[in-house]
Parts: C-alpha cells; structure tokens; sequence
C-alpha cells in the first residue's frame, strides 16, 4: 500500500513538471523576459512644448502684391456697387460696368490674384492659399457693403456709381499708376499690410505754449498737518485828504 502512494506521488509530480514546462514553452520569448525581470516603473518623461506649425504671416507687402490689393480692392467695390445700386440707378446699369471691367482688365486681374495667392504661399501660415484669398476677398466685400449701409444706399450710389463709371475708361497703363505710383496718382492707398521697404517715422506732436490751455500744476500731497491760516489783518480806515485849494487870482492894479 505504502509503494502504491509512494509510486503515486511520484507520478503527480512529473505530470506537474510536464505541464509547467510545456506552459513555459509555449509563451513568446518576450513574455518569458518579461517573467524573469521586474517590471520597472515608467519613467515620466517632460513634456515638450508643442511648435507651432505655421509660422507667423508677413506683416508687409512688396511692390506687386501692394498693388495687387489696390486693384482687388478697385475690383471689388465695382461689384459691391453693381449688385447694391442696379435698382437704384438703373438707367446707369453699374452691374454691366463691373462686367465690362472685369473683360477689358482680365488679364491684369488674373495677375493680381496670382500675386495675393503667392504672398499667402510665401507667409507659410497653412492651409490653402487660393482659399485664403478668397476669404479675404469676401471680407472685402462685406466691409464695402457695411460701410454702404452706414452712408446710406441712396447717397452711396449717387456717388460712388460715377466711380465705376470712371473706372470702365481707364486703361491698363491707367490703372498701373493708379495703384502703384502714388507720387503721380496723388491718392493715399488703404491696405491691410504696409510696403515692406516703407519705413513711417512718427514725430511727436509738437508743444505748443498757450497761457489759457496750460494746466496749473497739482500740488504735491504732504502728509505733514497744514497749517491754519492766518487771520487777515483789518483794513485800516482811509484817512481823507482835505482837497488842496483852487489858486487865487491877484488882481494886479
């Protein structure tokens, strides 16, 4: 009886190393690596600041892309002009005007947009340059449209039809001038970024000495007791002059 469980036991134990060493066998490498060594913390690592993608945009324009907005500007006011007063001055057809425009200077507007589309590849601030622009253009568009409203349709169109109107006679060697030569067109230009080789020096206004304008200077706050005035002395009583007498008249015999 006693060899029986002896034989027994001795049997359990080798079915046990069997399994054990078949388990083992079957795990990966990696897994078996992972049993011998501890398992080590993970290290924190600093996080790092994140870089910006895209760098800032330009703050200035060159020659070509300066005058590239002066004409898209142009441009866009002649629509803005064309769809807002085609039913308050018909007779003028404003509409037709920006049409016409936009065929005789085609060429010239394609340049242009090629030239704002380049500045938005060129500051590198992401996403797609044709979109930028026309988002910009948009923004155009709705700033032209506000300020209608604020001088009022009636009145805007009554001038600003005429400009249009001018607009469709001026040639290409016109229009170059016009948004490109200040010094011979004798306009001051709007543009949403300055001309990169422009440096605008501002002085200080100058001082000008007026008595009446002049602030008097505030008094110093003390933290010493004032002191009380003092009593102003009466007035002393005039004394009367006897008024001196009139000459007298010696008669001479």
């Amino acid at each position: 009886m006693s060899r029986q469980r002896a034989a027994l036991r001795h049997s359990l134990k080798a079915l046990t190393g069997a399994a054990v060493l078949g388990a083992l066998l079957a795990l990966p490498a990696s897994a078996g690596a992972a049993a011998k060594e501890p398992a080590k913390p993970a290290a924190a690592k600093a996080a790092r600041p994140a870089k910006s993608s895209a760098p800032a945009t330009p703050a200035c324009y060159n020659r070509a892309e300066h005058a590239a907005e002066q004409l898209m500007r142009m441009h866009t006011e002649m629509m803005v002009v064309g769809l807002t007063c085609r039913t308050v001055t018909p007779d003028k057809k404003p509409f037709d005007l920006y049409q016409d425009f936009s065929v005789k200077n085609r060429a010239l507007l394609s340049s242009s947009e090629a030239s704002l589309i380049n500045f938005y590849k060129r500051s590198g601030s992401g996403g797609n340059a044709t979109r930028q622009f026309d988002m910009f253009r948009t923004e155009l568009a709705n700033e032209i449209s506000r300020r209608a409203a604020t001088i009022g349709i009636p009145q805007y169109c009554a001038n600003f039809v005429d400009r249009s109107v001018a607009a469709k006679e001026l040639t290409a060697d016109d229009l170059r001038t016009l948004t490109s030569d200040e010094k011979n067109a004798g306009l001051m230009h709007l543009a949403s970024r300055p001309l990169c080789d422009v440096k605008v020096v501002s002085n200080p206004d100058p001082v000008f000495a007026v008595a009446q304008a002049t602030p008097a200077p505030a008094a110093k706050a003390t933290t010493a007791k004032a002191k009380p005035a003092k009593a102003a002395a009466p007035a002393k009583p005039k004394q009367k002059v006897a008024a001196a007498p009139t000459k007298q008249s010696v008669a001479v015999r």
